[in-house]
C-alpha cells in the first residue's frame, strides 16, 4: 500500500465516523445513561469500521501463486475462501487466499496462522476476553456477561470452553516468573483439596508463594503487597512440589531463608532436600497451626465427653502453651494421659504418635520470634480461590483433561491479575500427553 492509498483509506473511514457523528449527536438536555450510551455506540462503530477494513486487508494479502506445505510440498493458490471470524469488535467475513498441496491433497490458508487464529476462529484478542470470563465465570454465563460488559463475543459454551481451555495449556507450557529475588521473607505453602470429576473426587494439589507481612491491612493494596503466586494441579504431587520451590527458590536467592509451610501431609508429600538443598541458605518446615488447633479439638473432645467447657478450656490453654512454649507440655499430657473408653485410646494413639513425629516442625515461639508465619491462611484461600470458587460450584462435575487448563489459567490471573494473555493465544494446541 502506497501512502497516498493509506491516506485516502484513513479519509474514508473518518468522513464516514464524521457522518455518524453529524447524524446521531445529541441534541438538547439528555440523560447521563443516553450520553454514555451514544458515546459507546459511537466507540463501538469506529472499532468495527476500522478492524473490518484492516482486518480485510490483512487477510486478503497474498504474496505470490505458492507457499510451502507442512508435509514438505509446495501448495499452489486456487481461490479466496470466505470465513467468518469473531474478533474484538465482533464477527467479521473475511477472505483469505487458500492453497492446496499436490503432493499431500491438504489445503491450507496462510492468513490464518498470520491471525493467530484459535478455536471457534477467535482472533487472540477475542480469546484474551474470552479466557478471562471462562476462568472466573461458568462457561455457561459467559456470553451473557459479555453482553453485560458491552462486549460483541457470542459463543456457544462450548466454543468458548475450547477458548478458555487453549490459553490455560500455553499457559501451563510457559514459565512465568511475575516476581524476581526479594530481599523480604518469603513463605511456600502448600496442600489439597478435592475437584469434582466425573470418575469421583481427584486430589488437586495447591501452592502458593507469598512474602509475609504481620502488619499487612484487609485492604486490595496490602494483599497485593504480600505478591502472592499461586500453582495448582491434578497431576503428581512431585510435580507441584518442584514447580513451587523452583518458583520459590527464584523470589530468595542462594542467600535467601524459606519458609515451608502445610499440615503434615503436605509436608511429607515428598522430600524437599531435592529441590532445596543448595538453592536457598536454609528452609524452616513448619507444621501450620491450624491443623493443629483442629487435632487439639478432637483430643479436648475425648478428654472430657462429657463437659464441653472443660474441653474449650483444655484446648484454649494448650493453644496458648504451644505459642510460648512449644509441644513439649502437649507430649507429655498425652503419654501420661490414659484413658479408659477405646475410642479415646484410639485418639490418644493416633494424636502422639502425629505429634512426636512432628514436633521439630512445632517450634512456634522462635518461629514467633524470628517473625515467620506459622498460619494456613494463605494456602486455605489459595485452595479456595483456585479450585472451590470455579469448580465445585452446584453440580459442577470436570473431566481431567479439560479442568487441568482451566487451573493454570486461573492460577496466572490470580497471580497478576491484569496479565495480557493475548501472548497465550493462538491456533490449535496439542494436546496433552
Amino acid at each position: 500500500m502506497t501512502p497516498e492509498e493509506r491516506q485516502q483509506r484513513i479519509r474514508e473511514v473518518a468522513d464516514r465516523l464524521a457522518e455518524r457523528l453529524a447524524e446521531q449527536w445529541p441534541e438538547g438536555d439528555m440523560h447521563i445513561n443516553d450520553l454514555e450510551a451514544f458515546a459507546e455506540r459511537m466507540g463501538q462503530e469506529v472499532q468495527r469500521e476500522v478492524s473490518e477494513r484492516v482486518l480485510r486487508e490483512h487477510a486478503e494479502h497474498q504474496e505470490g501463486n505458492q507457499t510451502s506445505c507442512p508435509c514438505g510440498g509446495v501448495a499452489t493458490y486456487r481461490r479466496h475462501h470466505a470465513l467468518t471470524v469473531v474478533t474484538a469488535a465482533g464477527r467479521l467475513c473475511l477472505r483469505r487466499a487458500y492453497f492446496c498441496c499436490r503432493t499431500c491433497g491438504k489445503g491450507q490458508c496462510p492468513a490464518d496462522a498470520r491471525l493467530g487464529l484459535g478455536p471457534a476462529n477467535t482472533t487472540p484478542t477475542a480469546q484474551a476476553r474470552l479466557a478471562v470470563l471462562g476462568a472466573f465465570s461458568p462457561f455457561v454465563q459467559v456470553a451473557d456477561l459479555a453482553a453485560q460488559l458491552g462486549l460483541p463475543l457470542q459463543l456457544d459454551i462450548k466454543s468458548t470452553e475450547r477458548v478458555a481451555q487453549a490459553v490455560g495449556k500455553r499457559l501451563q507450557a510457559a514459565t512465568l516468573c511475575p516476581y524476581g529475588v526479594t530481599e523480604r521473607k518469603v513463605a511456600l505453602a502448600v496442600d489439597g483439596i478435592m475437584l469434582p470429576t466425573w470418575e469421583g473426587n481427584k486430589e488437586t494439589r495447591c501452592a502458593v508463594i507469598y512474602e509475609p507481612d504481620w502488619e499487612a491491612g484487609r485492604t486490595p493494596e496490602a494483599e497485593a503487597g504480600l505478591r502472592k503466586e499461586y500453582l495448582a494441579t491434578t497431576g503428581s504431587r512431585e510435580s507441584l512440589v518442584r514447580a513451587a520451590c523452583a518458583r520459590a527458590v527464584a523470589r530468595c536467592g542462594p542467600q535467601g531463608l524459606l519458609t515451608v509451610l502445610g499440615d503434615a501431609a503436605a509436608l511429607d508429600w515428598v522430600d524437599l532436600r531435592e529441590y532445596l538443598q543448595g538453592r536457598v541458605a536454609a528452609w524452616v518446615e513448619i507444621l501450620d497451626f491450624y491443623h493443629v488447633t483442629e487435632r487439639l479439638g478432637k483430643i479436648a473432645t475425648a478428654m472430657h465427653p462429657a463437659d464441653p467447657t472443660a474441653a474449650a478450656a483444655w484446648r484454649t490453654s494448650m493453644k496458648k502453651e504451644l505459642l510460648d512454649w512449644g509441644p513439649r507440655k502437649l507430649l507429655e499430657g498425652l503419654r501420661a494421659w490414659d484413658p479408659r473408653e477405646a475410642t479415646a485410646r484410639e485418639v490418644r494413639r493416633v494424636h502422639l504418635g502425629y505429634f512426636e513425629g512432628q514436633q521439630e516442625r512445632m517450634r512456634y515461639p522462635d518461629y514467633l520470634r524470628r517473625g515467620l508465619p506459622i498460619g494456613s491462611g494463605a494456602i486455605e484461600g489459595a485452595c479456595k480461590h483456585l479450585v472451590s470458587d470455579r469448580f465445585k460450584r452446584s453440580g459442577m462435575r470436570w473431566q481431567t483433561p479439560t479442568a487441568e487448563p482451566v487451573l493454570h489459567l486461573r492460577a496466572a490471573l490470580l497471580t497478576q491479575p491484569r496479565l495480557d494473555l493475548r501472548p497465550y493465544a493462538g491456533g490449535p494446541v496439542a494436546a496433552s500427553a
